[in-house]
């Protein structure tokens, strides 16, 4: 009784809805489209074809194009025409713009399933949509939709208004229209196209992200055949030549990955339009995109990446994936971005995914602990290896049983920073990384191994970049972002950026952090890192150096430079270290930048220095002339190993070249097996 009673009601909305649509259509019809030609602005609309959208850098000049670039034709082939009236709108050269019929059965539909999974949309409707509306599926847009759609009924015709639909429907792989289509999955002009392309082509009008070929072959031949299947009911085609279409091969071109300038930032900044905008609104809109990337640095970004990827492979060094992003302090604005080394080889871009952090996270909760009152530069810590519950971090090589703070983390000792962590307490220190902007947190992660970078999924290099540019920011931290605003095609301001910014330290913690960090640089594990200006930062390596840091900053600009394999290998080869592989990096962009006359900032002036020489053929006796320390290493370890930690590296034997100190990092083991397999996407 009560399935009965629902059936009805559901039976009486929907046919008080199709009434309400009829009566709308009717009056429609016969006394608004002239008012609404006015009423909708379509009256002074001029349909043209729109250009594709473009990204600018930071200074106005152009970067790059997105999607395909759009092939207009001013007509189509019979047979095309013919098959998208017949799939997509069948009365199309009956209605004026609203089908009621459509609709009325859209709704039933509707109504029996319990959510909004029909449109019931003419071609003029879905061209309105196209153009002037979102995808959001709502009644206020249907209705919008429809006004629209008789309205362009009014003042156009038929074949003016199917040419329009042609050239403009989305097509999936960024391909709008099906001249487009036409040469991005068959490599053809639209006239060249036989009959099995075409019902290919027509039949993934409905959903083309859904029916794609590289990912749902099956479903698009399914699909295909239900056009078929359409054109045979409608008279189209005859019984022999729907066979034959069916059993027709195929030759689609496989969907070849973007060769675009900065392809692995232009990717990032379309997932980001795509998420705002929608895919069918970023290809069609032919929208202006400013960014903040400052074209300087983003060159000197790809070739220290490419020069240092060159360098490696010569040494035998297997680390083929480098990533390195930079912030800058004062907005968070992304000023450059490489993810990879070759984007044709490897799509992933790991400037945006999580890798364990190893030391490189130590600044982050020692700065927490600073602010909390817990420690200061000169407090003393426990130093001496131990059992904190279970968990035995070690230090690599000789170390003192106890430390200031300072010197701790200049020379990274393991066993000390533990202490920090465990005197600052797992859970404020996860809490004080969400405030740093982390968000790949888990659940998973609070427990001490968070003191060596021992993390479920761990930090992005665009996330640490984000966090240290806290330091020379005095403690503020500003949400990363790379779009700066964004205009339609008319120039009229849809979107202005208006990220958020908080105190996540106090200024007198940064201030304390940044002197700590400078001596990082200076004499500690990031020396290889010093430029001719002033500069914070701090190195990191993970297990069998499967990923190598070195985050750094300036007062205008933190950067993250990370180092690796993407598949999580482990990177073989003679000083696998961030401070050996990932400062280099950094070091050679900064000085591009630097000579370049980039950077504001100069060098502070150096005061003259006198020497008392000795007398000539008198010299100093051996133990008095200067030595070159080996700072100490950073070890890395999980719970589970007990403080067993990865194998030991050995320090590399002194060579010929004088070189600055190498600090080799011993890497941690990751409990939640994180570093293994493909990376994660970004959260």
């Amino acid at each position: 009784m009560v399935r009965f009673f629902k059936t009805l009601g559901l039976l009486i909305t929907g046919l008080v809805l199709f009434a309400l649509f009829f009566i709308l259509g009717a009056s429609l019809t016969q006394t608004m489209p002239k008012v609404l030609l006015v009423g909708t602005g379509i009256k002074q609309w001029e349909y043209q074809p729109r250009e594709q959208s473009v990204l600018y850098y930071s200074d106005g000049q152009e970067m790059t194009r997105l999607g395909y670039k759009r092939i207009y034709s001013e007509n189509f082939p019979e047979f095309l025409k013919q098959a998208v009236v017949a799939v997509e709108d069948r009365r199309f050269y009956e209605h004026n713009g609203l089908d009621t019929r459509g609709i009325g059965r859209a709704i039933w539909n509707n109504l029996r399933s319990g959510s909004k999974t029909e449109g019931g949309s003419t071609v003029t409707q879905q061209l309105a949509r196209t153009l002037f509306l979102s995808q959001e599926k709502t009644y206020t847009r249907k209705i919008k939709e429809v006004l629209i759609a008789v309205a362009i009924e009014e003042k156009y015709g038929k074949d003016a208004i199917l040419n329009m639909y042609l050239n403009e429907i989305y097509m999936g792989r960024g391909c709008s229209g099906i001249p487009c289509a036409a040469r991005s999955y068959f490599g053809k002009d639209v006239w060249q196209l036989n009959k099995a392309e075409i019902t290919m082509l027509v039949g993934i009008i409905q959903a083309p992200e859904a029916y794609a070929p590289e990912r749902n072959f099956e479903g698009m031949k399914a699909r295909q055949d239900t056009v078929i299947n359409v054109l045979l009911e409608q008279g189209l085609l005859s019984v022999d030549e729907a066979a034959a279409l069916r059993e027709q091969p195929l030759h689609i071109k496989e969907s070849t990955p973007d060769s675009r300038r900065h392809p692995y930032l232009a990717g990032y900044i379309s997932s980001k339009l795509e998420s705002m905008l929608g895919s069918k609104s970023l290809y069609q809109a032919g929208l202006k995109i400013y960014t903040t990337v400052d074209s300087r640095m983003q060159d000197a970004a790809e070739k220290a990446v490419q020069k240092q990827a060159r360098s490696l492979a010569y040494q035998g060094i297997a680390a083929r994936d480098i990533a390195l992003v930079s912030i800058d302090p004062a907005s968070g604005a992304v000023k450059s971005m490489v993810g990879g080394v070759d984007f044709q080889k490897n799509q992933f871009n790991m400037a945006v995914l999580p890798r364990q952090p190893g030391s490189a996270i130590k600044p982050l909760y020692y700065a927490a602990a600073m602010d909390k009152g817990i420690i200061n530069p000169d407090s003393t810590v426990n130093n001496k290896p131990r059992d904190f519950g279970n968990y035995k971090p070690k230090n690599y090589g000789p170390s003192p049983e106890k430390s200031s703070v300072r010197n701790a983390l200049v020379n990274s000792y393991n066993v000390a920073s533990v202490e920090v962590l465990n005197q600052l307490g797992v859970n404020e220190a996860y809490a004080y990384l969400e405030r740093w902007g982390i968000t790949t947190l888990q659940e998973e992660d609070k427990n001490l191994a968070l003191a060596l970078g021992g993390m479920n999924k761990g930090i992005s290099p665009i996330q640490m970049a984000a966090a240290f540019a806290v330091f020379p920011e005095r403690g503020k931290y500003h949400e990363y972002y790379c779009i700066e605003r964004i205009e339609d095609a008319g120039g009229r301001v849809v979107f202005t950026n208006r990220s958020n910014s908080w105190q996540v330290i106090s200024r007198s913690t940064a201030d304390m952090m940044d002197s700590i960090l400078n001596d990082v640089v200076r004499c500690g594990t990031g020396s290889r890192a010093a430029i001719a200006i002033k500069s914070g930062g701090k190195t990191g390596t993970t297990t069998d150096s499967r990923d190598l840091w070195y985050v750094g900053y300036t007062r205008e600009l933190s950067t993250a430079v990370w180092a690796g394999n993407s598949d999580g290998t482990v990177v073989k080869g003679y000083s696998s270290y961030g401070g050996s592989i990932s400062a280099p990096i950094w070091r050679d962009y900064m000085n591009t930048l630097y000579y370049g006359k980039i950077f504001y900032e100069k060098p502070a002036p150096t005061p003259p220095v006198e020497e008392e020489l000795p007398d000539e053929g008198e010299l100093a006796p051996e133990d008095e002339l200067p030595g070159e320390e080996i700072p100490q290493d950073e070890e890395e370890t999980s719970p589970d190993k007990g403080g067993e930690g990865g194998q030991q590296e050995e320090l590399p034997p002194a060579g010929e070249e004088k070189k600055p100190p190498v600090i080799p990092e011993q890497p941690e083991e990751n409990p939640a097996g994180g570093t293994s397999g493909l990376p994660q996407l970004p959260q």
